[in-house]
């Protein structure tokens, strides 16, 4: 179908959902957040105190999330080695999950 392998047809439909369902779940945050902070002052002053946490961390999840998913979908499976460890498939990408995570979330806790 449109000169694509069944494979390759997957993987694009895959990428289109998941760009769908982030931008949605962003949306639905965005505006979820103003509606609560607009109607009360609590959350309003509790945003602006902590706004590294409740933004910022979410925001780094899924950050982390969107590049792994789309390094993958450049350059195949992620494969690495390093202190000892072997990471391939799946748990490569949990693996790199979580460094690029941790690394965002640090890098926030350093600017803040």
């Amino acid at each position: 179908m449109f000169g694509y392998t069944t494979d390759e047809l997957i993987r694009l439909l895959s990428f289109g959902f998941a760009i769908v369902v982030t931008l949605g779940a962003a949306f639905v945050f965005a505006w979820a957040l103003l509606v609560t902070v607009t109607q009360f002052k609590y959350w309003e002053e509790l945003l602006r105190l902590h706004f590294a946490a409740i933004i910022g961390l979410p925001g780094a999840a899924a950050a982390s999330f969107a590049l792994v998913v789309f390094l993958r979908q450049t350059e195949g499976p992620i494969e690495f080695e390093g202190l000892g460890f072997k990471f391939k498939g799946a748990s490569g990408q949990v693996a790199m999950w979580a460094v690029c995570f941790l690394t965002i979330a640090a890098a926030i806790k350093m600017c803040w």
